[in-house]
């Protein structure tokens, strides 16, 4: 899928692996859907003028219950920001939840074209994990919670 080097976050310290990859440089993007303590981490990844873009917090999530100490954990661990700090460091940070975009469709609408003109162009295509039909719905959310899957885990009738 035009990846040079995949780190699996769950069985290797990717921050240490990328240091390595990097020869210590560090990148100039991080996309990172685990939140709290890995924010720290990715920030601490950026070359100057890197950015960072936040897009979930997984890490919150433990089980098939969200319990209240591992949020409390993340939420404790979480890195605050300072516009100072960024500028000293020469970095940016930034949140997307197209989750808060539904009550402002005309930006949600301009987002999703930009995205599927990436797509066309650039012939990137979204991974499908599995596909499972309603009445496994059960196990399709159950393969979510466990982050057994690896890509789009899709429902169809």
């Amino acid at each position: 899928m035009g990846c040079r080097h995949a780190i699996n976050y769950r069985s290797v310290d990717y921050a240490k692996e990328v240091r390595r990859l990097t020869d210590g440089e560090g990148v100039d993007v991080v996309l990172d859907s685990l939140g709290g303590g890995d924010w720290r981490k990715g920030y601490d990844l950026l070359r100057p003028s890197g950015r960072m873009v936040a897009f979930g917090i997984a890490n919150i999530m433990t089980g098939e219950r969200r319990k209240p100490l591992p949020i409390i954990r993340e939420l404790l661990r979480m890195p605050r920001f300072s516009p100072l700090q960024l500028m000293e460091t020469n970095r940016s940070v930034a949140g997307v939840s197209t989750g808060r975009l539904w009550t402002n469709p005309q930006v949600l609408v301009e987002s999703l074209k930009g995205a599927f003109q990436l797509c066309r162009q650039h012939g990137i295509r979204p991974r499908v994990d599995s596909v499972h039909t309603f009445e496994q719905a059960a196990a399709a959310h159950r393969r979510i919670v466990e982050r057994k899957n690896i890509g789009r885990v899709i429902l169809v009738p």
